[in-house]
């Protein structure tokens, strides 16, 4: 049988029918982006700076942080006040668990790191008083947002916080930490 022989119109209209079949076959249909939920703003605590575009991941955990601030000389609870040892500094976080597992937030893995390099871990005593968790479980799809407390040296001024998620079914050590950037 010989080649068939094709205009140039009819190979444009070919490739437009080709394109238009093909989309269709993809996504709902309704060419809408997907849906997003609208959650309430909150408002910002006193001389807490909020801060945008600081997300890491570490494992199947994204972390966002949404508000820091550092240079407290005390903390204030329901039950309880203490005094910092240097200066306390507050890490405002959102997790977001982006598996299909449960992951396990541990508190004590977390570490502000200062500009000289150093790290330090969160501290019991104003974890307590503020009543953050020590572990929480993060379900599947589920997000939460709280505090990371810390107690640094008096003049220290924070650079970092490296956050550790937790290892994904069937890993045999703990992911890679995510180390974002403070204001």
């Amino acid at each position: 049988m010989p080649p068939i022989k094709r205009s140039g119109a009819a190979l444009a209209l070919m490739l437009v029918l080709a394109a238009v079949l093909s989309a269709g076959c993809s996504g709902s249909g309704d060419g809408r982006s997907a849906a997003t939920y609208a959650i309430p703003a909150e408002k910002v605590r006193e001389s807490e700076a909020a801060t945008t575009g600081r997300t890491g991941r570490s494992a199947d955990m994204e972390f966002t942080v949404i508000g820091f601030r550092e240079r407290m000389t005390e903390v204030m609870g329901t039950h309880a006040a203490m005094g910092a040892h240097g200066a306390f500094a507050r890490v405002r976080l959102l997790a977001v668990n982006t598996g299909r597992d449960i992951q396990v937030f541990d508190t004590w893995k977390q570490r502000l790191v200062t500009t000289d390099g150093r790290s330090y871990g969160p501290d019991v005593n104003a974890t307590m008083i503020k009543r953050q968790p020590e572990r929480l479980s993060v379900g599947a799809s589920m997000r939460c947002e709280f505090d990371l407390w810390f107690d640094v040296p008096r003049g220290s001024k924070a650079k970092a916080v490296r956050l550790q998620g937790s290892p994904p079914v069937g890993a045999v050590s703990d992911p890679a930490p995510a180390e974002i950037p403070l204001p």
